[in-house]
C-alpha cells in the first residue's frame, strides 16, 4: 500500500507542497492593517472599490492608474474592500511567476540552478515585502516571464497573428503601465525580432510583431507618461541593501554597505553577461530592466536585481567553478554553497524580524504621518476633506474624502488659491521635496489662514482655518 502511495508521489507534487508551505509562512509574515500599501497599488485598489460600492469620491482625480486595476477585477467579484485578499492574489502570481521562473531556469540551464534561484527567490526578504506592499516588482517579473513563453509560442506557431501574439501585447502593456523598467520588455522583443529571418511566415510573424510593439508602447508611454504613484527619490545602495537585510523600518541605519556589495555584484554579473553576448529573451529583458531601473531605484527595483543576480549569475558562477578542473565538490561547487549558505542565513533571519513589523505595530515615516491624518479624520465634530501628496494611501487609511495636492498653475497668488482649493480642510505633504516648494510657501505666506497642527520627519499637516 505504501509503496503504491510512494509511487504515485511526483517530484512536482512535492514541488507543490513546497510552495503551499511557502504560502502559509508568507501570510503569517503579512500586515493586515491599512499601512505600507504602495501608492500605485492603492490606487488601483480604490478606483475598483469605488465602482463596485457605487461610491462617488476622487480617486479618478489620482491620475491614470496602472492595470492593476483591472487585474483586481477578479477580487471585486467577492472580496471587494479587502485588503488581505490583494495580498494573497499577489501571493498567487508570485507562485505562479515562481513556476514559470523554474521552467525557464531548467530549460535554458539546468535542474541546480532552477531549484536554487527559485528557492532564494522565495525566501527573499525584499519579496516577501514586495508581496506586503502590492508592490510592482511582482507583477513586473510575472509579465516578464510569460511574456518569455509567449514569445516562445508564437515563434514555433504555425499562423502569423495567433492568441500567443495579442497575449504579448497585453503583458508588455501590463509591464509598461507598471514601472519604467516595464519598457525592457517591448526593447527586449524589438532587439531579438529586429534581424532579418528567413521564411514567409517567419517574415510575417517579425513584421506584425514588431508594428504591434511599436503601437503598443507609444499608447502607454502617452498614457502613463510620468508614471504617477511612484516614489522618485529613492537612495541606490540602501534600496539595494535591504535585499539582504530586509524591511528598512527595523534598521537603524541604511544599510549602504551591503547595498555596495550588492551593487558590485550586480556591476559584475551584468558586465559578464554583455561580454559573452549570449542573449537570450528573458535574460535580456531582465539585463534591462536593471539599468533603465536606475531612473527609479525603488525596491521594485532592488527586486530586479536580485533576479538578475540570481537568473544570470548563478550559471556564472557555476561556470567559473567547472574551469577551474578541481573534481571535488569543494572544487566544484564550494564557492556556491558558501554563497547559498550566507544568503540563506540572511534572508531568513531577516524575515523572522519582518514579523516584528505586523507584531509591534512598526510603519514608516510616511505611514506614521498618515496615522496623524487618521486621528484627525476620526474627530468626528470636525470637517475633513485632504488634500495630499499621498492621496491613495491617505484614502486607504483614512476612509475619508482625500484629494491629490493642487497643481502649480493655482500656487502663484494666495487669493486665487484659496477660492481654488475651497473645501479643503488640511493638506498634507512633504515640504522637503523641490515639488512641493511652491505650496510650501505659499503655505508660509497664509500664515493667517493655515496652521502646522502635525510636524514629522516625513513631512507636515496644514489645517485651513477659517476667516
Amino acid at each position: 500500500m505504501l509503496s503504491k502511495i510512494t509511487d504515485a508521489i511526483q517530484p512536482r507534487h512535492v514541488g507543490l507542497l513546497g510552495l503551499c508551505i511557502v504560502a502559509f509562512l508568507y501570510m503569517a509574515l503579512f500586515r493586515y492593517d491599512n499601512y505600507g500599501i504602495e501608492e500605485g497599488a492603492a490606487r488601483a485598489l480604490l478606483i475598483n472599490w469605488s465602482i463596485i460600492h457605487q461610491i462617488a469620491n476622487a480617486t479618478p482625480l489620482f491620475g491614470v492608474p496602472d492595470l492593476r486595476a483591472l487585474m483586481f477585477i477578479f477580487l471585486d467579484l467577492h472580496w471587494a474592500g479587502s485588503l488581505p485578499a490583494a495580498k494573497v492574489f499577489t501571493l498567487f502570481m508570485l507562485l505562479a511567476t515562481a513556476l514559470m521562473f523554474y521552467r525557464w531556469s531548467e530549460a535554458y540551464d539546468n535542474v541546480e540552478t532552477a531549484i536554487m534561484a527559485t528557492a532564494m527567490l522565495l525566501i527573499a526578504p525584499i519579496t516577501v515585502m514586495q508581496v506586503d506592499s502590492i508592490s510592482p516588482g511582482v507583477f513586473l517579473l510575472f509579465c516578464f516571464v510569460s511574456a518569455f513563453w509567449l514569445n516562445e509560442m508564437y515563434r514555433n506557431g504555425e499562423r502569423t497573428v495567433t492568441g500567443a501574439l495579442f497575449m504579448l501585447m497585453v503583458m508588455s502593456s501590463f509591464a509598461i503601465s507598471l514601472h519604467p523598467m516595464g519598457l525592457a520588455l517591448p526593447l527586449a522583443l524589438l532587439i531579438l525580432w529586429l534581424p532579418k529571418v528567413d521564411g514567409a511566415i517567419l517574415k510575417a510573424k517579425r513584421r506584425n510583431l514588431l508594428i504591434a510593439v511599436l503601437l503598443t508602447s507609444t499608447i502607454l508611454l502617452l498614457m502613463r507618461w510620468g508614471w504617477s504613484g511612484l516614489a522618485w527619490h529613492g537612495d541606490y545602495l540602501a534600496n539595494l541593501g535591504i535585499i539582504l537585510t530586509g524591511s528598512p523600518i527595523i534598521q537603524p541605519h541604511p544599510p549602504t554597505g551591503w547595498g555596495l556589495i550588492v551593487a558590485s555584484i550586480l556591476g559584475l554579473v551584468v558586465s559578464v553577461y554583455v561580454y559573452q553576448r549570449n542573449f537570450e529573451f528573458l535574460s535580456l529583458t531582465l539585463v534591462f530592466a536593471s539599468v533603465i531601473g536606475l531612473v527609479l531605484p525603488d525596491t521594485s527595483w532592488a527586486l530586479m536585481a536580485l533576479i538578475v543576480i540570481l537568473a544570470i549569475g548563478l550559471p556564472q558562477l557555476i561556470a567559473v567553478h567547472r574551469r577551474t578542473g578541481i573534481q571535488s565538490l569543494i572544487g566544484q561547487r564550494g564557492g556556491v554553497l558558501l554563497l547559498l549558505m550566507v544568503c540563506a542565513s540572511m534572508f531568513t533571519s531577516a524575515d523572522k524580524h519582518y514579523r516584528e513589523v505586523s507584531h509591534l505595530k512598526l510603519k514608516s515615516d510616511v505611514d506614521y504621518l498618515i496615522v496623524s491624518a487618521v486621528d484627525i479624520a476620526d474627530d468626528g465634530t470636525k470637517d475633513f476633506t485632504m488634500a495630499s501628496q499621498w492621496p491613495a494611501r491617505t484614502m486607504l487609511a483614512t476612509r475619508r474624502d482625500v484629494l491629490p495636492l493642487p497643481p502649480e498653475s493655482i500656487l502663484q497668488d494666495g487669493k486665487v488659491f484659496m477660492e481654488k482649493t475651497k473645501g479643503v480642510t488640511h493638506f498634507m505633504f512633504d515640504p522637503n521635496m523641490p515639488k512641493n516648494k511652491a505650496l510650501s510657501q505659499i503655505s508660509m505666506s497664509l500664515g493667517h489662514r493655515m496652521e502646522t497642527i502635525e510636524l514629522l520627519p516625513a513631512g507636515i499637516i496644514l489645517q485651513v482655518n477659517a476667516k
